[in-house]
């Protein structure tokens, strides 16, 4: 993942087709194969792959690992919009976070009413189309905007969604996991989420990170350009959060049940 992460970042300045890109993406190809056959074929692996034979647990796993590519992501180039087009302080920039934090403190106390009823599917795939459309509100900001009328509504939005896929996700990726893989499932959901942050987040920066390039090559002004790269990143992770509510359908339909019994039965205890 490591030289995966890399060969993204680098590929806008080393160009797409470059021998070097090439054999970074191939190499980091190569590798994740040989971790798949050694976790197949070692006595001791460290991801059993039996454990996607759980019902939906995969599913879950790859929604997490899509949907906060693109929510992690957004952090990062808005706080570069507010700092370096609008000219926000660093504190300034922090207090512009908090509301999203009341947002999703909130989305997710509903939600975990709400799966009960209705179960984990419905509330991913809501709040992945509520986030997908606030990171889309907020793809559009303009080099002179403000933060009332051009941020605050699109980090709200995203804030009900994010809420909504935490709660959603996390349940149906231990939903139906034997209690001694409840572990391993929690740590795999963990790790998606991780990668998912750290692949967003070079994949959006080499967007705009190229099409800033070509707009200063093209003497464009700073602010627009970087503006305009802003614009491209947001509105492709967008896009990731509506794929993840496309994959969340693939998702079981948990409603928080407890774990399944461990899949080795203890011996009954000795009688007297």
């Amino acid at each position: 993942m490591l030289l995966l992460v890399f060969a993204l970042v680098k590929a806008p300045d080393q160009g797409w087709g470059s021998g070097r890109t090439i054999g970074e993406l191939a190499g980091a190809a190569v590798l994740l194969i040989a971790f798949l056959i050694n976790e197949q074929l070692g006595r001791n692996p460290l991801l059993p792959l039996s454990i996607f034979r759980v019902r939906g647990l995969g599913a879950a796993d790859v929604t997490g690992l899509i949907a906060f590519a693109g929510l992690i992501a957004m952090f990062f180039f808005l706080t570069l919009y507010m700092q370096n087009v609008l000219g926000y302080s660093p504190i300034e920039t922090g207090a512009a976070y908090l509301p999203l934090c009341f947002g999703v403190g909130i989305a997710a106390g509903v939600s975990s009413q709400l799966l009960v009823r209705v179960g984990t599917r419905p509330v991913i795939v809501i709040g992945a189309l509520l986030a997908a459309g606030g990171l889309y509100y907020l793809s559009r900001i303009p080099v002179d905007g403000s933060y009332l009328t051009d941020l605050f509504p699109g980090l709200m939005i995203v804030s009900f969604g994010l809420g909504a896929v935490f709660v959603g996700v996390t349940t149906a990726a231990n939903a139906g996991v034997p209690a001694d893989r409840a572990g391993l499932a929690a740590a795999l959901l963990n790790a998606s989420q991780q990668v998912g942050g750290a692949l967003g987040l070079a994949i959006f920066s080499a967007v705009a990170t190229s099409h800033t390039d070509h707009l200063l090559a093209d003497h464009t002004a700073m602010p627009d350009a970087l503006t305009s790269g802003f614009h491209r990143a947001l509105l492709t992770g967008s896009f990731f959060l509506l794929a993840s509510a496309f994959i969340a359908l693939r998702t079981s339909n948990a409603r928080g049940e407890a774990h399944q019994p461990e899949s080795g039965a203890l011996p009954e205890p000795a009688r007297l």
